[in-house]
């Protein structure tokens, strides 16, 4: 009986001292780490990090890099969830990089992803008495929510005016709006007849106005005609007075001439030196008669009928002698 509870209490003693071994073990390999191969930073994330536990893989470009340190409310900002990373030396944090949040497929798992950093950004500075902060960004799932959430309240907002749209006023004014629209047709097919004739009246009112215009420009041909033969009748009219008169002034001053020459000579038997004269500017005279009582007859007449002057061509008298 005493030999069976000294095996007992052996083998308990067993069991206590290995797990203590491999519980020093584990603790030695864990704190053994070199920890100048590490720098630490900060992150500071505003949504859930449901999934994420310490020891959760830190990676960049989906390259472990280090592990997540601890987890905790940010002391000065109770909105944020301030991370610790643990970030090996080599890996180029630039300043312009980010940590997201992101999860192993389904299973609810999280970790801790560093993306960007452009070629040429300079590198994130870091040193032994502060910590360095990476920006974080929206991980997909925030992004999804807020996405929805914003699809969400649009969707909402325009089931409301929907809702306000499709009242039952606004149902009851669109079908009397149809009503009316509806009579409104009827009424313009009653008038389809009478819109119709008016189109006919439009057209041959068209058509008379065409005529006219071509009347109108016919006319003022003929009075460009016209005006034209009324000058050249002036003209020669005119023209042959003024030829008459500059005849007759001719002859007087031919008379005169000789009868100053026949005083010169002491010739004083005037009634034989102007006899063959005055035959002569008798004539004269009576012609520039002649001429005078035509041009009075041709005023006279267009003062009595002016239309003829636009719409009568009258045959020209014949002069005397003719």
């Amino acid at each position: 009986m005493e030999s069976r509870v000294n095996y007992t209490a052996v083998g308990i003693y067993v069991l206590i001292l290995s797990a203590a071994l491999i519980a020093f073990a584990f603790w030695l390999g864990k704190h053994n780490q070199d920890e100048s191969l590490y720098h630490r930073y900060h992150v500071y994330i505003t949504e859930s990090v449901s999934g994420l536990a310490p020891e959760a893989a830190v990676k960049f470009n989906g390259v472990d890099v280090g592990n997540v340190e601890t987890i905790r409310i940010n002391p000065r900002n109770s909105e944020e969830v301030e991370l610790t990373l643990k970030i090996e030396k080599e890996t180029p944090i630039k300043t312009d990089s980010s940590a997201v949040l992101k999860f192993y497929g389904i299973t609810g798992l999280a970790f801790i992803e560093i993306v960007g950093g452009s070629k040429n950004a300079p590198l994130l500075e870091t040193n032994n008495h502060a910590i360095s902060t990476i920006p974080s960004s929206a991980s997909l799932i925030k992004r999804l929510d807020e996405s929805l959430s914003n699809v969400a309240f649009k969707l909402s907002t325009t089931l409301d005016r929907a809702d306000r749209l499709f009242s039952d006023r606004n149902i009851n004014n669109i079908a009397q709006s149809l009503e009316y629209l509806r009579s409104l047709t009827a009424q313009i097919d009653s008038y389809q007849d009478e819109v119709q004739t008016l189109l006919n009246h439009s057209i041959a009112l068209e058509s008379n106005a065409s005529e006219s215009l071509g009347a109108m420009k016919d006319a003022g041909v003929s009075v460009k005609t016209t005006s034209d033969n009324f000058n050249t009748l002036l003209q020669t009219k005119m023209t042959a007075t003024l030829e008459s008169l500059t005849a007759t002034s001719q002859e007087s001053h031919t008379l005169i001439r000789k009868i100053e020459a026949s005083l010169e000579r002491g010739d004083y038997d005037l009634r034989s030196i102007a006899s063959p004269t005055s035959t002569e500017l008798a004539e004269l005279i009576t012609q520039s008669r002649t001429l005078t009582n035509e041009m009075e007859s041709t005023l006279r007449h267009l003062r009595e009928n002016p239309s003829d002057l636009l719409f009568k061509k009258s045959a020209s008298k014949p002069g005397p002698g003719e």
